[in-house]
């Protein structure tokens, strides 16, 4: 009877796991006709359509037709539309970003205003994707919120819709509206949508410090809230950027909020509305239209309280409460520890030596696990090449990795704990692994203060159920079906709560290069669970570690057969090409370490023994694929106390979606530079006291100005590349793309770059 008890928990627990992960996709789909008040998925794809036509990159000829597409949609739906046309500069030690950008800006004016409520969503792309996730959705959802909000009592409060320019750029739009609109004054909240992917739930990840007020308005106004304290802690960590991160470093409180799943669609030509999922639209929706309805109609004054803690438990209850209460719960767990401990000693059921091997037994196991899938994760890679291409080494059947790494987390785990077993008892070897995850949360309170839930919960419960089976043994012998039950119940948090986590940071993470501590996180969510696991390999030896291990081969192979590409799952492939004016020489490049047979036979078409092996690999071209480089005109040179002033006009060739880059000699010694009459000065630092690099998007039809200051007795020396979208026509080789392949995520994918050099 025991056998069977251990195995249907331990069964039973894999099915609550999956579940769980379940439990955290978006809101079904509305079906039938609905009121006008309600938003509609339908209404909002019909815009995402006309959105997501082509890719519209700042500075492009669709960028234009979008952006006049959505501020006539804008106005009918009785907005107050606005352009902003302006120069945007934004300047780091020295490099200089700037970009032409066109804001749209659409205002309802509110009954009685307090602050105003702002949404934003992007409306460009990158340049070979047409967006439709990232952020074409997030555009399509306010356009339909305002059509929604047509039909309910209007609001106390201004409502803004800012659809920014040029945030792929480099956020440039953003820090346009917050260094020149005078709106900026005026707002109180500001709440952003965005795309990682194009399924999955609308995460709500990023915040503003002191978010005890947002957090406790977001549970209450948000239709389907969702997003956890540790996300929050980890991006703000990170260097990864979006609009709203310009907002929040000016003082505006608000919510970020954007779906990850589907990333291997993230800035590809494969992001279009058709790839979609709808109901990850529909939860953006609803939640974007239930937070202006709460918002518009709030006194917005003081919107800063203490940090808060929160997460999503068996996926729609969101738990929040002030973070300052987990000191209470981590002292609270670390003397419950010390509690087990000490019972455990005295009653000579934890036995000192064996407690020691057993609290080193586990960050064995960790490291293990940590080394041994790095080193899988490279033969992997290894067999398959191609996966490189995509960002963070994405594929579209990723969901079998995560099946395949996780049961090989299990797999060790389980096997070094059926010999572990053999020698220590139960108690002693749980008691070591509740160790470390003890030292783990201790650090997690340190450094994440809003974030330790995620282990003192499950450590709470663990260690309840442990003192419970104690004691109740001490006194009498508890039924085996009690006894899979109380361990159960001890593992629940780490059913509901651990594991849908390390989902999502897979996600996150896929096969790059911190897949292996994902693992790891794996690997401590089943230490955790061997409350349930160690019966079972008390009772039915290696069946555990053997059926692990045949998943991990069972999932590695479904790996391999959905490994293919297809028109539906293509390959993203890298090629470029670039013109020397000065020499008249050309160049093909692809800067991947792995070459896709499409780009290799094109490649092996131009240079028989040159084939793209390694990095930034280059070959010559085909003569005869000349092209017109960036003009120069100089329209003032003056001498201004002691220094020279040097004003030039650079034209555009005229090409598609053009960049530009200015590439300044140090030699030169430019200390400033006016960009259409916007200043940018070089930030000394240790690398450098002068403006190296001039990166400008989106040139204008009547050029771009710039003003160069440096020394009276220097010359300017730059080298101009101006890069446009698209390749070259080429004589007698067909360079369009096959069904199965699309331009990379890169930047500078299926581009054509024209360089010349100039002396001043």
């Amino acid at each position: 009877m025991p056998r069977i008890w251990s195995l249907l928990t331990l069964l039973l627990t894999m099915l609550l796991i999956f579940l769980s992960i379940r439990s955290t996709s978006p809101p079904t789909l509305r079906q039938g006709e609905m009121p006008d008040s309600v938003f509609s998925v339908k209404k909002a794809y019909s815009f995402l359509v006309q959105i997501a036509r082509a890719p519209h990159s700042t500075g492009t000829l669709e960028n234009d037709r979008v952006r006049q597409y959505i501020a006539h949609a804008a106005s009918k739906l009785g907005f107050a539309v606005e352009i902003q046309n302006t120069t945007s500069v934004n300047t780091r030690g020295g490099y200089v970003n700037a970009a032409s950008i066109n804001n749209i800006i659409a205002v309802k004016k509110g009954l009685h205003n307090s602050k105003a409520v702002m949404l934003m969503a992007h409306y460009d792309t990158q340049p070979n994707s047409p967006g439709a996730a990232d952020d074409g959705a997030g555009v399509a959802a306010m356009l339909e919120t305002a059509r929604a909000l047509q039909h309910v009592k209007a609001l106390e409060n201004d409502l803004i819709l800012l659809f920014t320019d040029g945030e792929e750029v480099g956020l440039m739009g953003a820090r346009a509206f917050v260094n020149e609109s005078p709106l900026m004054k005026n707002i109180g909240l500001v709440i952003n949508f965005e795309g990682r992917g194009n399924s999955g739930p609308s995460n709500m990840f990023e915040l503003n410090e002191n978010n005890g007020w947002a957090i406790e308005q977001y549970a209450k106004a948000a239709a389907h809230p969702f997003g956890n304290s540790l996300g929050y802690e980890i991006y703000k960590k990170m260097p990864n950027t979006t609009d709203f991160t310009v907002f929040k470093n000016s003082g505006v409180s608000g919510w970020n909020n954007a779906y990850i799943n589907g990333f291997v669609n993230y800035h590809s030509p494969n992001d279009k509305p058709e790839n979609m999922d709808l109901r990850s639209l529909q939860h953006q929706g609803d939640n974007m239209l239930s937070l202006v309805k709460h918002f518009g109609g709030l006194q917005i004054k003081n919107t800063r309280a203490p940090d808060a803690s929160y997460f999503n438990a068996a996926g729609g209850w969101f738990v929040h409460y002030p973070a300052s209460f987990n000191l209470a719960f981590v002292l609270t767990a670390n003397i419950f520890f010390i509690w087990l401990l000490v019972a455990g000693f005295a009653k000579n059921d934890i036995k000192l030596g064996s407690f020691i091997v057993s609290a080193l037994l586990f960050p064995a196991v960790l490291a293990t696990i940590y080394f041994s899938s790095k080193y899988l994760l490279r033969i992997i890679l290894s067999r398959y090449p191609l996966y490189t291409h995509f960002d963070q080494n994405n594929s579209y059947n990723s969901g079998w990795y995560f099946l395949a790494f996780s049961a090989w987390a299990l797999t060790i785990c389980s096997f070094i704990y059926y010999l572990a077993i053999k020698k220590i008892s139960t108690g002693t070897l749980l008691a070591g692994i509740v160790a470390t995850a003890v030292l783990l949360m201790n650090a997690m309170q340190y450094y994440m203060p809003s974030a330790s839930y995620l282990l003192f919960i499950p450590l709470l419960f663990i260690l309840g159920a442990r003192l419970l089976i104690f004691y109740k043994k001490a006194n009498e012998a508890l039924p085996s079906g009690r006894l899979t039950l109380v361990n159960l119940a001890g593992v629940l948090p780490v059913i509901c709560l651990l594991a849908p986590i390390v989902y999502f940071t897979f996600i996150v993470f896929s096969l790059g290069t911190f897949l292996p501590f994902v693992v790891v996180a794996a690997g401590i969510c089943a230490g955790l669970l061997l409350p349930v696991i160690l019966p079972v390999l008390k009772t039915q030896k290696l069946l555990v570690p053997i059926v692990s291990i045949l998943c991990f081969f069972g999932f590695v192979l479904a790996g391999h057969f959905t490994s293919a590409y297809t028109q539906k799952s293509p390959l993203q492939s890298y090629r470029a090409y670039s013109w020397d004016a000065d020499s008249a020489k050309g160049k093909w490049s692809s800067e991947w370490y792995a070459t896709d047979k499409w780009t290799a036979d094109f490649l092996k078409s131009q240079s028989a023994d040159k084939r793209a092996r390694h990095a930034n690999m280059q070959l010559n071209s085909l003569p005869g694929l000349a092209f017109l480089p960036t003009s120069a005109a100089v329209k003032k040179d003056t001498l201004e106390n002691g220094r020279r002033k040097l004003a030039i006009r650079f034209n555009s060739s005229g090409a598609n979606g053009t960049n530009i880059n200015f590439a300044i000699a140090d030699s030169s010694n430019v200390s400033m530079v006016l960009i259409n009459g916007k200043e940018a000065r070089a930030i000394k630092n240790i690398n450098t006291s002068w403006l190296s690099n001039i990166n400008y998007t989106g040139c204008p039809g009547n050029g771009v100005d710039i003003i160069f200051s440096l020394p009276a007795v220097k010359k300017l020396y730059l080298t101009v590349t101006e890069r446009s979208i698209g390749l070259p026509p080429m004589p007698d080789v067909d360079s369009s793309y096959p069904k199965n392949v699309i331009p990379s995520h890169a930047a500078n994918s299926n581009t054509t770059s024209v360089k010349k050099r100039f002396v001043f």
